[in-house]
């Protein structure tokens, strides 16, 4: 629901109040509703909605305040969907529910229906904080086989509609949902998702209300419907599921009042921009003096724009500590914030571009949506899509995107929350335009081992550890977040078998040079050398499962950035020992040039070289070739599964 400002509507006398009536009530449930052992379109499913239904319409006893009524019906298969009895209605302001009512259905001993009703005494309030108020109940007497109904009525004051979820994480057999809209309130109607609705009508009812000394008005009715909606199913490397599950979105463009004055909420983004420079933003983009007083002399004076930039990042980026917050919208404080030395994202960055600004350097702010926020419609402005902000800087005509939240992010990187399609670049002077962010550093790890075996079974030698990109990042703030002995007890735990004798790091504060580490190791065999003696020859990291499970995937895959995984071992065996199978090699690609797989072995005399090579050569796959990347790693699982056997000479 967006917050958006109270409505004042003219008292009017409804005339046809047919719209309340198409409302569910309870007591649907039936015996052979409570009979259903399994859902049979998805025998994996431990709980069913039966039905569910909201209705939209503005509310007579309520000073014509919009009213949603919702209902919901719900079979239990499994008591790990017990939580499902457990309801939490989160009121935002002057939002009020009304009309809560539960009953939990079970069979009796004769077979008819047991209803077990909702007390009044067990619905409880909470004032959670200013603005929030939540409504919480536990329906009663849930078992394996129960089903639940309840309903409730939302009473608001406010404009906007909020969005109806099709789709869960739980199997549908009907969900629907009707709204009546008084003509002089214009929707813009998304139908976000995958599924394809089998009820989608609209009509004109004349008569809606009579407004006193106005006449009469209409309403546009509207209702929506999909039946055996499947459940949406997460599964690892995707975008927010707010993407993809199937749902109706409701964003108010405009209301035109009984003396036809037009109000509008969805504007052009020329007007949007302004918005957001004065509210979203608060004003905090000019105080360039304020900045310029506080970056050192010795940076300032720099005459390189290049350097000078870099200098300014790294000043900010190490002057803040990131509070974990994104964006506050009007809230953000950039005085404050420098003050404090602790910031939101919102904050540290608005700082950043001040100071870029003070010191003579072109900068703009970026606005964008976070992969975990869903991706923001460009159809039209909704600035409510937005959670986060970053700066662009252009020096000597080449654009660098900045993020200080972070110490461990390279000038010029931007993490990997941000890479999520298109960000919007916010320019005072010229029209604001679209950029797709992609990383600036590619992310890489290779791995190089050179292992001897040992006639006691014990691999001893030298591992180099080289990384670049995301890949360095992460590991960068890892090492600094441990000590060295504590980072590798943490190792050996992860590698069972391996035990570190001595440990380098080299370029740990260089962020734009690759990471590297050197271990010198010892690794144990699980049993000592035999007559015959089997080794997985993939040490370290080995993929040992598929991220990949579903039977079906509609949404795409989602890796955020291309990613190159090398690993070289060269091994050398004792030469009382001869080799009699060595892992097949592999060589696979995915379709349309998304990445390949190589395993290749060369053996000379007693030394056995193996070298693999993972390509993800791009970020994103369609859900049409999700069985080619299922297959891909499964393919990759089985050869890094494979052995090479010894037989004494």
């Amino acid at each position: 629901m967006k917050k958006l400002p109270l409505i004042l509507l003219l008292l009017a006398t409804i005339i046809v109040n047919a719209q309340a009536e198409k409302s569910s009530k309870m007591g649907q449930t039936t015996i052979g509703e409570l009979q259903m052992k399994v859902y049979d379109k998805d025998s994996t499913a431990a709980a069913v909605v039966l039905y569910e239904h909201a209705n939209v319409y503005l509310d007579p006893k309520n000073d014509y305040k919009t009213r949603t009524d919702y209902y919901y019906r719900i079979k239990i298969l499994d008591k790990s969907a017990f939580d499902l009895a457990n309801i939490t209605l989160e009121l935002y302001k002057e939002k009020k529910v009304s009309d809560i009512k539960a009953i939990t259905y079970n069979s009796s001993e004769i077979g008819s229906l047991k209803r077990t009703y909702l007390a009044k005494d067990k619905i409880f309030k909470v004032n959670e904080t200013e603005n929030w108020t939540t409504h919480r109940f536990t329906l009663p007497n849930i078992k394996e086989g129960s089903v639940i109904e309840y309903s409730y009525s939302i009473i608001s004051p406010y404009f906007g509609i909020s969005d109806w979820n099709f789709q869960s994480d739980i199997p549908k057999i009907k969900s629907e949902f009707d709204a009546a809209i008084l003509g002089n309130y214009k929707y813009n109607i998304r139908i976000i998702g995958f599924l394809e609705l089998d009820k989608n009508d609209s009509s004109i009812k004349k008569n809606c209300v009579d407004i006193e000394g106005l006449g009469p008005g209409a309403c546009r009715v509207y209702s929506y419907g999909i039946n055996n909606i499947p459940a949406f199913k997460e599964e690892d490397y995707m975008l927010s599921k707010k993407n993809y599950v199937s749902r109706l979105s409701f964003d108010l463009e405009s209301y035109t009042s009984p003396r036809g004055v037009i109000e509008k909420y969805t504007t052009t983004w020329k007007e949007a921009d302004k918005k957001l420079k004065k509210i979203f933003l608060n004003n905090q983009t000019s105080k360039k003096s304020f900045f310029k007083k506080r970056i050192p002399e010795e940076i300032l004076s720099m005459n390189n724009n290049l350097d000078k930039a870099k200098g300014i990042y790294k000043f900010i980026q190490n002057h803040y500590t990131w509070n974990e917050k994104y964006w506050n919208n009007e809230d953000e404080k950039v005085k404050k914030a420098f003050d404090n030395k602790i910031g939101s994202a919102g904050e540290i960055n608005m700082s950043l571009y001040n100071a870029l600004s003070a010191a003579e350097i072109q900068a703009d702010l970026v606005i964008l949506s976070t992969r975990e926020n869903g991706i923001p419609t460009k159809l039209y402005p909704v600035i409510f899509d937005y959670n986060y902000v970053i700066v662009k800087a252009t020096i000597n005509e080449k654009e660098y995107f900045l993020d200080a939240t972070d110490q461990f992010l390279p000038f010029g990187e931007v993490p990997v929350r941000t890479l999520n399609g298109e960000a919007r670049v916010i320019n005072y002077k010229k029209e604001s335009s679209w950029v797709t962010l992609k990383p600036k550093y590619k992310s890489y790890k290779n791995v190089t081992a050179k292992l001897t075996l040992s006639e006691d079974g014990e691999f001893s030698g030298n591992l180099l550890i080289r990384k670049q990109g995301y890949s360095a990042k992460k590991q960068r703030e890892k090492l600094s977040s441990l000590t060295e002995e504590d980072y590798l007890e943490e190792f050996e735990d992860d590698n069972p078998d391996v035990e570190v004798d001595d440990y380098k790091a080299s370029f740990l504060d260089e962020l734009d040079k690759p990471l590297q580490e050197i271990y010198t190791v010892s690794i144990m065999m699980d049993e000592d050398l035999s007559r015959k003696t089997r080794i997985n020859p993939f040490f370290f990291e080995r993929m040992k499962e598929n991220p990949f499970t579903l039977k079906d995937r509609y949404y795409p895959v989602d890796f955020g950035y291309a990613s190159k995984n090398n690993f070289a071992l060269s091994l050398k065996i004792p030469e009382t020992y001869k080799i009699t199978q060595l892992p097949k090699e592999v060589a696979i690609s995915l379709p349309n040039k998304g990445g390949m797989f190589v395993l290749k072995i060369v053996k000379k005399e007693n030394i056995i070289t193996i070298y693999t090579r993972i390509n993800i050569s791009r970020s994103s796959f369609s859900s049409n070739e999700y069985f080619a990347l299922k297959e891909f790693f499964n393919q990759i699982v089985i050869a890094e599964n494979s052995y090479i056997i010894l037989e004494k000479k």
